[in-house]
């Protein structure tokens, strides 16, 4: 009988040591030293680069958490952060050394996000990226009447591109090609960082809004 006591004594230790940044919608903090290995660990990555104190951000963030904790779609949106006023360097290599800059990654590809601050719009405009394979942007491809039907009714804004000669493959080969080279960082990031060429998140733009400049201002 005292065998399963001391067992239970030799789990609880174990229990306790879980991070809860690992929880669904916790929110993780990326520095220098782990950003390229989280990046490329997870295929879905909602990134937030603010400063602490910032209330604006902090505020949307907690809008986010709740919405992502209580939709089963986004199970494998990681949520992570990067503190702009600790990790300066790392901030700039991303293109996000002002005010608060939100970028998603699909799939190590980012992409950045300029529409409103509003937590519902930003995790709709991910809503693409979580139902496509890396082999389906920038384009997806339709094949049939039914799959045509069901895409115009999945999105308000749509461009089809028919395609008659062949030449698109060829053509996303070369973007895919000119998008990876573009965002490898090809120096050093800093002393502290051995990583085989840093992910530069500079990404593409994925909505565009005149608000945009206002909110690059914000909590500086």
């Amino acid at each position: 009988m005292k065998t399963p006591v001391l067992l239970l004594l030799l789990i609880l230790p174990f229990v306790s040591v879980i991070s809860p940044s690992s929880a669904h919608g916790e929110w993780e903090i990326l520095t220098e030293q782990n950003f390229s290995s989280q990046i490329r660990l997870h295929p879905h990555v909602l990134l937030f680069v603010t400063a602490p104190w910032c209330g604006e951000s902090r505020s949307l963030k907690k809008e986010i958490t709740q919405l992502v904790r209580s939709s089963e779609e986004f199970g494998l949106l990681k949520l992570m952060t990067v503190y702009r006023n600790s990790e300066k360097v790392l901030a700039q290599a991303i293109g996000a050394a002002n005010g608060i800059t939100i970028l998603y990654y699909h799939h190590t590809v980012p992409y950045n996000y300029l529409g409103k601050l509003r937590a519902s719009n930003v995790l709709s405009s991910l809503h693409p990226y979580l139902t496509s394979t890396p082999q389906e942007l920038p384009l997806k491809h339709l094949k049939s009447p039914r799959s045509l039907k069901d895409f115009l009714e999945s999105s308000d804004k749509a461009i089809i591109l028919f395609e008659f000669c062949g030449w698109t493959t060829t053509l996303l080969s070369e973007l895919t090609k000119n998008v990876t080279e573009y965002n490898l960082w090809q120096g050093n990031f800093s002393k502290n960082v051995e990583i085989d060429r840093v992910l530069k998140l500079r990404g593409k733009n994925n909505q565009k809004v005149a608000d945009h400049a206002k909110w690059k201002l914000m909590c500086r």
